[in-house]
């Protein structure tokens, strides 16, 4: 069937329905129900809070199918993954209590902008793995898309609004449509053949939209091409027309994008003759100056000019040690020569005096 139009309820309708919860404002709202931000009184902690059509609770095929789901996805606990607490009937309208996250869609993050590639490839595999931990229990989520992943106050992606989700054996009714742009090909006629294998392919139009910057729900998507090679293939491959040719489950997607290594920038050629269009590289430690020479030449003349004055001084001291010796030269050649005269002895004057001088010798 299609898309149920909706009338959400107002904030005070919600009161006296759930008592439990202090309803706060209104996150969203679209044909397949109504999301709320509350307050949960008794853990005191806040909470969001999904209400779908009557029509749809009216259905017992649906409602047997959303509470064995709800149940589900309770048990399953992963960062990646919004949380369950709980679900029930309020006056025949379904809910459902979860996690409230923190921050805002990757829609409203990532519309129509290119990101990083390396980014890019850490959102899509850390949502891998929320859907990873999704599909083996059992659960397909089938409406992949940047406003059902939220991204959280460390911009960590949290998948959520597992409202189209089936479990991937049973068969519950066609009210299921996916979303343009992002639904695989199988979807269209039979919206009951989506399964894990749609996942993928959701996720891989996620990644090229990320990439590309150009949102899917657009005719240019499919005249978008990617200048990474290696990403060009991964794409294509998990988006193929044909399920069987896609990758075997998200776990093969996830490895593939692991593989991925940025693209190394080619050589540039050298042209004879051609000044380069960059400035060289300069060294971290060596300030860039326009008077680098000029300085450098001053440099050259300061040491020169210290070496000549070194050598000029040792000049002089050198001639002036000369002069000394020079000098004192002349002083002891001009200078007579004096005659050793030997004392005068005085004259014995007896006998005895001659007797005793001359026992001398």
């Amino acid at each position: 069937m299609s898309p149920i139009p909706f009338e959400a309820p107002t904030l005070e309708q919600l009161s006296e329905l759930l008592p439990a919860y202090e309803f706060d404002h209104i996150i969203a709202t679209g044909g397949t129900g109504a999301v709320y931000k509350a307050r949960q009184r008794s853990l005191d902690r806040d909470v969001a809070i999904k209400i779908l059509p009557r029509e749809l609770g009216a259905d017992p095929v649906f409602r047997d199918s959303f509470e064995s789901e709800a149940k589900a996805m309770a048990r399953l606990s992963h960062t990646n993954l919004i949380k369950v607490y709980d679900y029930g009937d309020a006056d025949g309208l379904l809910y459902t209590v979860m996690e409230y996250v923190h921050g805002k869609s990757l829609f409203r993050s990532a519309n129509g902008i290119k990101i990083d590639t390396r980014q890019a490839i850490e959102i899509v595999m850390a949502t891998c793995r929320g859907l990873e931990h999704a599909h083996e229990n059992g659960i397909a989520h089938r409406d992949i898309k940047p406003t059902n992943i939220l991204l959280n106050e460390k911009r960590e992606p949290k998948i959520g609004d597992f409202g189209l989700a089936r479990f991937s054996s049973q068969h519950a009714g066609d009210f299921i449509t996916g979303s343009r742009g992002y639904s695989a090909p199988e979807m269209s006629g039979d919206s009951d053949q989506g399964d894990q294998r749609s996942d993928i392919f959701a996720i891989g139009i996620l990644l090229k939209e990320l990439l590309s910057g150009v949102p899917a729900n657009t005719a240019a998507f499919q005249y978008t091409n990617l200048t990474d090679a290696y990403l060009v293939d991964v794409c294509a491959t998990a988006t193929a027309a044909d399920p069987a040719m896609r990758h075997p489950d998200i776990s093969s997607f996830c490895q593939a994008l692991k593989s991925w290594k940025p693209a190394k920038p080619a050589p540039r050629l050298k042209v004879p003759g051609q000044r380069p269009t960059t400035p060289a590289p300069r060294p971290l430690l060596a300030p860039a100056s326009a008077g680098g020479t000029n300085s450098s030449l001053w440099i050259n003349c300061a040491v020169i000019s210290f070496l000549l004055i070194a050598i000029h001084l040792t000049w002089n001291v050198y001639t002036r040690k000369q002069e000394i010796i020079a000098e004192q030269a002349r002083v002891v050649k001009e200078s007579p020569a004096k005659p050793v005269v030997n004392p005068p002895q005085a004259e014995p004057t007896n006998k005895r005096d001659i007797l005793a001088s001359s026992s001398r010798f």
